[in-house]
């Protein structure tokens, strides 16, 4: 029976369906797609994209698919020194090193028979990925120390920056490693192509400000707002959106504000100003303001800036303002 094809909002939610990624896109639809027909099977499976896109997020997520029994072990192999990834990784016995005086269990056995999340394996040193190689090809591995061969209980996923395909020849993924985990790669898209989201996601960050600040705060954006975090450009991907919510939260919060205005948005956070012309008339309309601040209420220049002409400027902002802004110019000699 062929496996179901997920909708753009998931048709079968994980245990933690609050939690579920939001999808309203083809490109996360294709990360939900994969997550579900992936998510049953004990094969490794590779995460890749931007930093800040929600790998852990997702890996989580399709650990909560799969019914298995054990945790979800999250573990960064890009932080570890080369000389103790073996040990981190699969542990060791008495006498492997000078102060080893007891059994250490490695993150592989710690995770039982739940999910383990290798993340930044980019980074993880090449003689230790030949390591790893005999994890993911024959299910077995060797403490540090011993001969004897422990079998691996866990499910792997292995998380990366970038695509393998790309990291193999740089020269930072084995070749062999690349094939061993075969075609179940799922690409997690940076925020860009994911904007239709934004006012989801940004909902979602803000209803978690009252636990995670432990403040009372606003519920809700107001429009200006919602439009420029709709309009702006995040190098740091979702990671930068929660960390500009919950500031917003907090300088929303502390006057007593009901929602959370343009002007509590971190200093600096403007959109990329792109005007859309068959756009959301309210981000148009923020989009024209803030054009017009950075060139001094020049509607010429505010029209050059944007790409339009003065007439667009004039239908956003309507007749009289328009009028203003047009006689400013005049009289500041920019027309």
């Amino acid at each position: 029976m062929p496996a179901p094809q997920p909708s753009l909002v998931s048709d079968r939610p994980s245990p933690s369906f609050a939690l579920d990624p939001v999808a309203l896109t083809p490109a996360m639809a294709d990360v939900l797609r994969r997550s579900h027909v992936f998510a049953p099977a004990a094969t490794p499976i590779v995460l890749y994209g931007e930093s800040g896109t929600g790998k852990t997020f997702i890996a989580e997520y399709i650990h909560d698919l799969s019914g298995r029994e054990g945790g979800f072990h999250p573990f960064s192999v890009g932080v570890v020194q080369p000389q103790l990834a073996l040990d981190q990784l699969f542990g060791h016995v008495p006498g492997a090193y000078t102060d080893a005086r007891r059994v250490r269990p490695g993150r592989i056995a710690t995770a039982g028979s739940g999910t383990l999340l290798l993340d930044d394996v980019q980074n993880l040193d090449l003689g230790v990925q030949k390591q790893l190689l005999q994890v993911l090809d024959r299910g077995t591995y060797s403490p540090v120390g011993s001969d004897r061969e422990v079998t691996v209980g866990c499910r792997m996923i292995l998380a990366m920056a970038d695509d393998p395909d790309e990291l193999v020849p740089r020269g930072v993924l084995l070749k062999d490693l690349r094939y061993r985990f075969g075609m179940c790669g799922i690409r997690v898209p940076p925020l860009a192509e994911r904007r239709a989201e934004i006012p989801l996601l940004a909902q979602r960050f803000l209803d978690r400000c009252p636990e995670a600040t432990k403040v009372p705060g606003p519920t809700r954006f107001a429009a200006r707002a919602m439009a420029r975090l709709e309009e702006g450009e995040y190098p740091g991907n979702v990671r930068q959106l929660a960390a500009a919510i919950k500031y917003a939260y907090l300088m929303a919060a502390a006057p007593g504000a009901s929602e959370v205005r343009a002007e509590h948005l971190p200093d600096g956070f403007y959109p990329q100003l792109r005007y859309r012309r068959r756009g959301d008339p309210i981000a148009n309309r923020v989009v024209v303001e803030r054009a017009l601040e950075q060139t001094g209420g020049s509607v010429k220049a505010a029209a050059r800036l944007l790409g339009v002409s003065r007439h667009t400027i004039a239908g956003v902002l309507g007749g009289e303002s328009a009028g203003r802004g047009a006689s400013g110019d005049a009289q500041q000699g920019r027309v």
